[in-house]
């Protein structure tokens, strides 16, 4: 594969996971700034500017940089090979790895498999052909220090694209990297006992029953007892279907990103999890779950995305009871467990709406989130006299083509661009949730952590749930992401489209609430928001963020019915 494909194919992956979310906005504005068309779409040559556009982002030798840097925050050692199997690119631990693979006697330096290990890996890509197998494949093929080599497929996607690139990830545990330590979300998800970590881990460095039994200083039964136990909390059958299972955690971010049809780690459900089901009359599934008392005054949020239903950290809990608040959290189609289907987000209101009846809530009020709220309002237009109030946190709601001008940061680029095409400005901003998604525990992290507010960042301290609430939220994007990124796009396509809703049908109170330091809509166009609405309430906040919803979470869901504005 020629270097400029291979730099390409890592930007349509992963873009630069350590300064992408800043580069983007820059570089978009950039070439919109450049790009008189965009204000003219019967001119728009959608290709030749797409291109443009790709062309800047992949002509700098930051790619290979960004991405050796990530390979090498893994624990695994991966060789990339392209689509003939031919070795490519490995990251800094594999760099022994990498000579031992190489075939001694090829010709002209070139770089070429050993021909037995060719063998094996091409035997690999037969079987998961034929038996449509997914995660790690168990090569017949070991290192110098006898440790099992993997073989993962990855087929690139690119948001709708029809160009669709093979290649193959060859893995084998790092020793070096964290020895003796499974992933923490692993353990936590299959609930393993300290002795059954220990039992898997010697197993993984290639330890057959009677040589972990002499090295961890029991008998060869015990062992045993602590496999059943493995095979039975992770559902499988095998020494090999385990360890499977545990390397595939340890490249998880792979997992759920190249492939998130495959039924990555994330999205396995344990049966003990709250997740409930509302089958509407044509058969479609939503996914919600509930918090707080069951007989407590509903409220259905419709959040920001990124596995919706889970957007409640355990510290907020007693807040509900508190007030006797009963939330009810919908995922919306592909973005948690309630997949995704042609017609979504336009045909989502007919579906909230007999959710919400099926429900048979009575009297509710609804909560819309940062891009949330589109969905809230348009519900708000169209709903019965049971809908008692509206909260708005954060709005991100486009009604005409001039709120286009209020948003910001991330949403300001893209909005001149989807004047010319909505599907190159979706495969963009799949583009940056890719790329934050490959390093979803520090990156997007470090986002969420230097997006928060001033005065929000001292009060999540002062309460000691900064990190809870930072993990959190990153634990619900991972939901979201490694579901499917055509739902969280689309949803962020309808929510900066002009919708042209009445809002003069909107006539219950509403609560809007605004931070001094959102990065997604302006005060004027909350302020716009407001005028356009009968019975509004602003509440500014400074130096809060667009993470309001939890910063403010008792404030909201707590606050009285406000009076009438005058001569509104």
């Amino acid at each position: 594969m020629e270097n400029s494909r291979f730099s390409t194919l890592i930007y349509r992956i992963i873009g630069r996971p350590d300064k992408w979310h800043d580069d983007y906005i820059d570089l978009m504005h950039q070439i919109l700034d450049e790009t008189d068309s965009f204000d003219k779409p019967e001119k728009f040559l959608e290709l030749k500017t797409g291109n443009q556009i790709l062309n800047r982002i992949r002509g700098s030798d930051d790619a290979l940089t960004a991405f050796n840097t990530l390979l090498n925050e893994s624990r695994l050692r991966m060789i990339i090979l392209d689509e003939d199997v031919m070795p490519i690119y490995h990251n800094q631990s594999a760099s022994g790895l990498f000579l031992e693979v190489l075939d001694p006697n090829a010709q002209n330096n070139e770089q070429r498999l050993k021909p037995s290990l060719k063998k094996s890996v091409q035997e690999a890509i037969a079987q998961v052909s034929e038996k449509n197998l997914s995660n790690l494949i168990a090569l017949k093929a070991f290192d110098s220090v006898d440790d099992q080599l993997y073989l993962r497929i990855i087929n690139n996607r690119n948001g709708g694209s029809t160009d669709e690139s093979l290649f193959y990830l060859l893995l084998a545990l790092d020793q070096g990297s964290q020895q003796g330590i499974l992933n923490p979300e692993f353990v936590q998800q299959y609930e393993l006992t300290e002795k059954e970590q220990n039992v898997l881990l010697k197993l993984i460095h290639g330890r057959n029953v009677k040589e972990t039994a002499t090295e961890l200083f029991v008998s060869d039964n015990t062992v045993k007892t602590h496999l059943k136990s493995l095979f039975r909390k992770t559902d499988s059958k095998s020494q090999a279907d385990v360890i499977r299972l545990a390397l595939t955690h340890q490249s998880q971010v792979l997992d759920s990103y190249f492939d998130p049809t495959s039924g990555g780690l994330a999205n396995i459900v344990s049966e003990k999890t709250p997740d409930k089901f509302v089958t509407l009359k044509d058969g479609f599934k939503i996914a919600y779950r509930e918090y707080g008392p069951p007989q407590g005054n509903p409220i259905v949020v419709c959040h920001n995305g990124y596995g919706c239903r889970l957007m409640v950290p355990n510290h907020l809990f007693p807040v509900l009871s508190k007030h006797n608040k009963r939330l009810i959290i919908p995922d919306r189609p592909g973005t948690g467990l309630t997949v995704f289907r042609k017609g979504h987000p336009h045909s989502w209101n007919d579906s909230f709406n007999e959710f919400i009846d099926l429900l048979e809530l009575g009297n509710y009020e609804v909560i819309g989130s940062v891009m949330g709220s589109a969905f809230a309002i348009i519900h708000a237009a169209s709903a019965g006299e049971q809908l008692k109030r509206l909260h708005l946190a954060s709005p991100v709601f486009v009604n005409t083509r001039s709120d286009m001008d209020f948003l910001t940061g991330i949403f300001a680029p893209g909005t001149r661009l989807i004047r010319a095409s909505k599907r190159f400005t979706q495969e963009l901003y799949e583009l940056w949730l890719k790329s934050i998604t490959m390093s979803l525990s520090t990156h997007y992290r470090s986002i969420l952590e230097k997006n928060l507010g001033s005065e929000e960042r001292k009060k999540l301290q002062k309460d000691r749930v900064l990190n809870k609430t930072l993990e959190h939220m990153v634990n619900c994007f991972k939901e979201g992401a490694s579901r499917t990124l055509t739902g969280i796009s689309s949803d962020m396509m309808f929510c900066v489209t002009p919708r042209k809703v009445d809002l003069g049908k909107i006539s219950i109170p509403v609560e809007i609430w605004w931070g001094t330091e959102d990065s997604r809509i302006s005060r004027e166009g909350v302020q716009n928001l407001s005028a356009q609405l009968k019975n509004s309430n602003v509440n500014i906040r400074e130096g809060f963020s667009e993470h309001i919803y939890y910063s403010l979470f008792e404030e909201i869901i707590a606050k009285s019915v406000p009076k009438p504005k005058a001569g509104k």
